[in-house]
């Protein structure tokens, strides 16, 4: 118990001085804010998050269907919000501005579309296309196969209800009708519920790109690799703040006064360590609040994990920094030595995201190379648990690594400090 009263001594010191130092906290809160707010707006205007972005191409529509269904596929266009859409009475009148150049293209929807959807009959919507302009007819086509789709579904579900009850007699002395109320029924049902199925599927479609990096709809993922990359490769920065801080009561004379208290000199580095750990996790703290609130970076379905991983990073980098003092003669070389290895190890580790996909997910001797690094595992870790929605159990051997990194940094630096 004396050994942990004294180590937490050490940390409540080193903290207060740590907090009078307005530099380093500049460098360590408010860098890694501008350069992650920066590029994290660059990337949302990159994304087209604004309506502004849209493609926006002119397209005719002609309807000579008067029927509920070429009604609806009509009313469905109209609120594509990516096609500027100018009604037709005639199918000419819309061909003859796709032909001036006027139009994109031209939607024509049949006269006897809703009796051929209706009676199961194979049938077409008509897309006129300027020859000129193959790539904007070939997103006009896209967007009417999706539309499409979604009246074949219809057709073929009133088609199923139609045959299952004609085969089975339910209604064979009910009135015209009757039997069409029954349907009409029967197919509201069945749509109501397949609509809340699309909205709440029972086997959900993951999308996954060549790397099998997960792809969420509607969140660019880079943003998840983006503020956990610049909040793990400034986190490393404490790496320098500690071993000049070590080495600065070795010069001044300090640790003469504290060696002659009992307290163990394992215990001085250990509270030195703390103090750094706690720095870090505010580090992480502001930093994922604001990509939160300013971005909308998710931060994953498990806030132990979150938290096991900052204090894994957060010992790892400040175990380094203890290290780095016991390994150099100087300040100086301990600032120079640190800033080389903090910025050399984030690049390597993929902390510093100037590369997509990530580098710790590559192939071969580079993508080893980069999972020698803790800032490879500590990136990753919050990459998946932030951007993959990944569980706790698949961040545990990145979270037992960096722990095994620090306890392996400590223990040198215990053996090999100088305190005198």
């Amino acid at each position: 118990m004396k050994a942990l009263s004294y180590t937490l001594s050490v940390t409540w010191k080193e903290l207060q001085v740590i907090f009078r130092d307005r530099g380093w906290l500049a460098v360590l809160f408010l860098m890694p804010l501008m350069f992650g707010g920066l590029l994290g707006g660059f990337q949302l205007i990159g994304a087209g998050g604004g309506e502004e972005s849209a493609i926006l191409l002119k397209v005719g529509l002609v309807n000579a269907d008067s029927g509920n269904f070429g009604v609806e596929v009509a009313k469905a266009i109209g609120t594509i919000t990516q096609l500027n859409i100018t009604t037709f009475n005639t199918r000419d009148e819309a061909e003859q501005q796709v032909k001036k150049g006027e139009l994109a293209a031209a939607i024509v929807i049949p006269a006897d579309f809703s009796r051929q959807v209706d009676g199961y009959t194979p049938t077409a919507i008509e897309v006129i296309v300027d020859p000129a302009e193959q790539e904007s007819a070939g997103i006009v086509t896209g967007i009417m196969n999706q539309v499409v789709a979604e009246v074949t579904i219809w057709g073929e579900v009133q088609h199923g209800i139609r045959t299952v009850l004609n085969e089975s007699g339910l209604l064979a002395g009910a009135s015209p009708e009757q039997q069409r109320a029954v349907e009409a029924q029967s197919l509201g049902v069945i749509m109501t519920r397949l609509n809340e199925l699309r909205r709440n599927p029972a086997i959900a479609v993951v999308s996954e790109d060549l790397t099998g990096l997960t792809v969420e709809a509607g969140f660019n993922p880079y943003l998840a690799y983006l503020f956990p990359g610049f909040t793990v490769m400034f986190m490393f920065f404490i790496v320098g703040m500690s071993a000049e801080s070590l080495l600065n009561e070795r010069e001044s004379g300090t640790f003469r006064r504290l060696l002659a208290a009992p307290i163990p000199r394992w215990a001085i580095l250990a509270g030195k360590m703390l103090a750094y750990m706690v720095v870090a996790s505010l580090q992480v703290i502001v930093m994922f609040t604001v990509g939160h609130l300013a971005f909308k970076v998710p931060l994953g379905q498990s806030p132990l994990a979150l938290i096991v991983i900052t204090i894994a990073i957060g010992l790892t980098a400040s175990a380094l920094g203890m290290l780095i003092a016991a390994l150099v003669k100087t300040i100086k070389q301990a600032g120079d030595l640190s800033t080389m290895l903090t910025l050399i190890l984030a690049a390597f580790g993929g902390a510093m995201p100037v590369s997509w996909p990530p580098i710790f997910r590559a192939e071969g001797f580079v993508g080893t190379l980069s999972n020698l690094t803790p800032q490879a595992h500590g990136a990753q870790a919050y990459f998946k648990l932030m951007a993959e929605n990944a569980p706790f159990e698949q961040v545990v051997p990145h979270v037992g690594i960096l722990l095994a990194m620090a306890t392996v940094f400590f223990l040198i630096a215990a053996r090999r400090f100088r305190f005198e």
